[in-house]
């Protein structure tokens, strides 16, 4: 609605915007947060919510939401502005305003009401939990305690619990697959994404504290720059990363056992790599957004070519951008190499690994250059789009590099410790592919800033 331009000329920065956003936002969001409140505390509570308090707090806060933000509309129709409090008496205001008042204090009192039943029936139990009230047909509801399900049970529909009212029973006396730790270790199955068929058994982290710490940490970063704590922030950020660098530690873990019995005599191995692995197609993933960023970036760069390009200049020394896309192709050239040294019987521990150490060196030398050559033409991205856009290409870049090394890091870490297998490897694939995009998205950065516009 205010994405078309005549309309949102006469409506920004008016109380419409307000009733627009929070009718989006509570019947879109909020509603659904209070809904699964009711649905799933069952799951985590010895009492479950009261669902006659239910529909009463769902009808006070629905009726509330209405009476208060459908004036609101017409309010801000009528030209009334966000964020005052207070207005000039005659401008027809009143009523509509005084409506929106009633409804938020009917609003209110539906939330007030949901949080007297939370504090009256609410009990946080791990073990004699109120159950499935409402006869949920989904996997959620199979009995799990703090250890997930006993077995993993073959899923033929939407609501399997409808489709076999024993399954439960079934799943906690372990008739389906994967009844037992097959290596001894926390354990799940990878399936293909299809047919849902067992492809091999993934080893899991264990219990640890490093999650909670690495989700403390991410969010002591972002919160505490929004209240300009930047030192604290900046301590948080390394400490978020190597808390999520350890709890990730133990996941590319072989196994002693090869292949094992998952159930019904399926035999599964314990390790894939490459294209077989989730944390293959999870790196490709990644890469594909980070690719996305970047054609959004060079959208954004020809976008404002496109509107003033008689204020853009011509690059000088050009030539520079070849010396940094030949740096950065040593280092494509050095991770492939990598690859094929830990396919090498005769090759060291540490081959693999220094061949992508090497691979990091190189593409921060081509980033340096690129910079470095880059700051000569004189373009103050203070002043110019070009410039702007320029060096926020070369900063995407960096961020880009930033992670590169740390992954290096990583894989240098993990080989200090024998924990890099030989042909293949997981860790060395993932790292491997980013080096490689890292590799790409730099020299293509440097032609397209050095190269465009064309002329010269």
């Amino acid at each position: 609605m205010v994405a078309m331009v005549p309309f949102d000329w006469q409506a920004h920065d008016t109380h419409f915007i307000v009733a627009h956003l929070h009718y989006v936002l509570i019947g879109g969001a909020v509603f659904p947060v209070f809904a699964a409140f009711y649905y799933w505390s069952g799951m985590t509570s010895s009492r479950a919510l009261s669902e006659r308090l239910g529909r009463w707090a769902f009808w006070l806060m629905f009726v509330g939401m209405q009476v208060t933000f459908l004036p609101m509309h017409l309010t801000g129709l009528m030209g009334m502005p966000r964020r005052v409090y207070t207005y000039l008496p005659g401008m027809a205001w009143e009523w509509t305003n005084l409506l929106s008042t009633i409804g938020a204090f009917v609003l209110a009192s539906g939330v007030a009401l949901f949080l007297f039943d939370l504090a009256r029936n609410f009990r946080f139990t791990t073990d004699d939990d109120a159950g499935n009230r409402y006869g949920g047909g989904t996997l959620e509801w199979l009995p799990t305690g703090l250890y997930s399900t006993r077995s993993i049970p073959v899923v033929r529909s939407r609501h399997p619990l409808w489709d076999n009212p024993e399954l439960a029973r079934e799943v906690e006396e372990g008739r389906h697959l994967l009844p037992y730790s097959a290596t001894g270790l926390r354990e799940t199955l990878i399936t293909s994404p299809v047919r849902a068929e067992p492809q091999y058994l993934q080893i899991m982290m264990g219990p640890s504290i490093w999650p909670l710490l690495g989700a403390m940490f991410t969010a002591g970063f972002f919160l505490l720059l929004t209240v300009q704590a930047y030192a604290a922030s900046l301590a948080c950020l390394p400490l978020a990363i190597l808390s999520i660098l350890r709890w990730l530690w133990d996941t590319d873990r072989p196994v002693p056992e090869r292949t094992v019995d998952v159930g019904a005599g399926i035999m599964v191995p314990t390790y894939v790599t490459g294209p077989s692995s989730h944390g293959w197609w999870a790196t490709i993933c990644v890469l594909v957004v980070a690719g996305m960023i970047f054609l959004m970036a060079i959208f954004g760069y020809l976008f404002l070519y496109g509107i003033h390009p008689s204020f853009w200049v011509v690059p000088t020394n050009r030539w520079w951008a070849w010396i940094v896309v030949a740096t950065y192709g040593v280092g494509a050239v050095s991770t492939l190499y990598g690859r094929r040294l830990l396919r090498r019987e005769g090759s060291t521990n540490w081959s693999p690994t220094a061949a992508a150490l090497f691979a990091s060196i190189f593409m921060v030398a081509a980033f340096a250059l690129d910079w470095r050559s880059w700051q000569g033409q004189g373009l103050d991205p203070e002043l110019t789009g070009q410039g702007a856009m320029s060096y926020a290409m070369l900063a995407l870049q960096s961020q880009l590099l930033a992670v590169a090394v740390l992954m290096v890091i990583y894989l240098a870490a993990r080989t200090a410790r024998g924990l890099v297998t030989r042909p293949r490897n997981t860790t060395f694939d993932v790292v491997s592919l980013f080096l490689l995009y890292s590799c790409f998205q730099g020299a293509a950065t440097a032609l397209l800033i050095r190269y465009f516009p064309a002329g010269g």
